[in-house]
């Protein structure tokens, strides 16, 4: 998830990441024996099919002297697949959505 303003600056990023975990190797990026061995899983962190996720992001707004730098924001989120575990060259992307957020306020900075 990235927030930008309308100049393309980001002002703020994060990532979530869903997978399982096997027994053997299950730590930092390395996945043991793929994510596809499920024999071994101590904790399933998986997205599964037709399960929904809800995730919030506590975004703060840059501000100068008291006032916001922009009002408006640019909010992009993509949902990739890593079979592996990390980004390579077997990496796809599921869903990228676009979103622009705009603050109004009927109170003087």
């Amino acid at each position: 998830m990235t927030a930008k303003t309308p100049d393309g600056k980001v002002v703020y990023h994060d990532s979530k990441i869903y997978m399982p975990v096997p027994q053997q190797l299950g730590r930092l990026d390395r996945m043991g024996r793929g994510p596809y061995d499920k024999s071994g899983i101590l904790v399933d962190w998986a997205l599964h099919p037709l399960e929904e996720k809800k995730e919030d992001y506590r975004i703060l707004v840059p501000a100068k002297e008291g006032k916001p730098e922009s009002l408006e924001y640019i909010v992009e989120f993509e949902l990739w697949y890593h079979p592996f575990g990390k980004k390579d060259d077997y990496s796809q992307l599921w869903r990228k959505t676009t979103q622009k957020i705009k603050f109004t306020s009927k109170e003087p900075y």
